[in-house]
């Protein structure tokens, strides 16, 4: 930023300001189409892709572009876009993000080709007015003080003196996350009212409101379903028929069986809950984190907050209901596996654990966006699974015990422990710029990993 400063001529902070604006416009052009894509990810694209080198065919036209005065604007334009298309063709690209990447450097390319031609013509007349000031200071008469000065305490004023400067993550740790009525306003208005929009705009906001306008929109989206369901303010008959819904628009995903199964034991659907379960199992798992953060992002950004605080405030604000659920699920299954073996039905019981055990495997690993939590509670689950079983008896497919399992469970809980740990002061005292570095790890690779690369970057050596 320093360097892009000095070049436009500019303060630094301006220069930021400009950048922020623009990727701002790039990131609503992709919005408007469809495409959420937060600012964070959009800022380190750029960096990514700002480093290849372009063909040879593109510094001559981007050279004629922005030099050619006699040009007209249409043919600027055209020639622009011709040299953009060779681009694309060149490097064979395959997603619309890469190219919209390319599309911007050109731009800013031409438009800082232009400023420095004004920024050369202001220094001209600047360098000729100070060279006027110098002879009329010149012709004026030296003062002289006289010797000794008379002792005099300096003190700095008040706005100089050096302020403790608060991290991101204290900045945002205890501030209130929930956006005003006038907030969210802009934000729909800029953004649409589309289903993604109306459920960030709810989260950040708490206006039910707004939940209930993409219920009565959307009945068929997964995500407004998933929204409904966790939300807690349902009537039993409305929750079962959300539920229904979301199994119906996410037939794929095994958190729909889930929460359906939790519902039908709390119901005492005892059968079908089971049936659920078992549905459930060879299905993918999606629980919408890394969307719903990335929504949220948006909808701060919109309010005014910068990218930093933007990150922090939708990872930190963030709920995760879902987890609470699960955990109640766990239970419910191993008192039924319980009950089995008190009946004496032990094959029974070993098939309810298995399908508890299945449970906690859903979170087993660190997806993209995924909070650490998530996987702690998935070990929970897991563990009191197994605990329940023979420790000698065959897990997995692997030729492992169920004694082994929990060794490999235990061993994780303890590394992800020791992982916050070490990672939590650093984060503290963590700078905006690596902080945006930090959450682009979470979002392409989890918390977990995200927090290791913490470590590993900024620990000691």
């Amino acid at each position: 930023m320093a360097e892009a400063a000095t070049l436009l001529g500019i303060q630094e902070w301006a220069a930021r300001k400009r950048v922020e604006r623009a990727v701002e416009k790039l990131r609503l052009f992709f919005t408007r189409r469809g495409i959420a894509v937060p600012a964070a990810a959009l800022t380190a694209a750029m960096a990514a892709h700002s480093v290849q080198a372009a063909p040879p065919s593109l510094a001559k036209t981007i050279a004629v572009a922005t030099l050619a005065k006699s040009a007209a604007p249409s043919a600027s334009i055209a020639t622009l876009v011709k040299g953009v298309m060779k681009i694309m063709a060149w490097s064979k690209a395959e997603t619309v993000m890469v190219s919209a990447v390319i599309v911007g450097l050109t731009a800013y390319s031409v438009v800082q080709q232009q400023d420095r031609l004004k920024l050369r013509e202001l220094n001209n007349a600047s360098e000729q007015k100070v060279a006027q000031l110098h002879e009329q200071l010149s012709a004026r008469p030296r003062a002289t003080p006289h010797f000794p000065a008379p002792p005099v305490r300096f003190e700095a004023p008040p706005s100089a003196k050096a302020q403790p400067a608060e991290n991101v993550v204290e900045r945002n740790i205890n501030k209130p996350g929930k956006l005003t009525s006038e907030q969210i306003a802009a934000y729909l208005k800029s953004s649409g009212r589309n289903a993604a929009t109306l459920l960030a705009a709810f989260r950040t906001s708490g206006d039910a409101a707004l939940l209930k306008e993409a219920m009565e929109k959307f009945p068929n989206d997964p995500q407004v379903a998933f929204e409904a369901v966790t939300a807690g303010n349902l009537s039993p008959e409305d929750q079962r028929q959300w539920l229904n819904a979301f199994e119906k628009a996410a037939p794929d995903n095994a958190l729909a069986n889930y929460l359906s199964a939790l519902n039908d034991f709390n119901s005492g659907q005892t059968e079908q809950a089971l049936r659920e379960m078992a549905a459930a199992a060879g299905k993918s798992f999606q629980d919408y984190t890394l969307i719903r953060v990335q929504a949220d992002e948006e909808a701060y950004s919109a309010a005014g907050y910068s990218i930093p605080d933007a990150a922090a405030q939708a990872t930190s604000k963030l709920l995760l209901p879902q987890l609470a659920q699960f955990k109640q699920l766990s239970e419910d299954t191993m008192q039924l596996a319980s009950a089995y073996n008190q009946a004496g039905d032990s094959s029974s019981a070993q098939s309810v654990l298995q399908m508890a055990a299945n449970l906690g495997q859903s979170y087993a690993s660190p997806s993209p966006g995924e909070a650490e939590i998530s996987q702690l509670v998935g070990i929970y689950i897991e563990q009191k699974a197994l605990q329940a079983m023979p420790p000698d008896s065959p897990y997995g497919s692997g030729g492992q015990t169920v004694q082994d399992a929990l060794n490999q469970l235990t061993q994780q809980k303890t590394a992800l422990v020791q992982l916050d740990q070490e990672a939590g002061p650093l984060l503290s005292a963590m700078s905006d710029q690596d902080y945006v570095m930090y959450k682009n790890h979470r979002i392409m690779f989890g918390e977990r990993n995200a927090l290791q690369w913490v470590v590993d970057k900024f620990g000691p050596r």
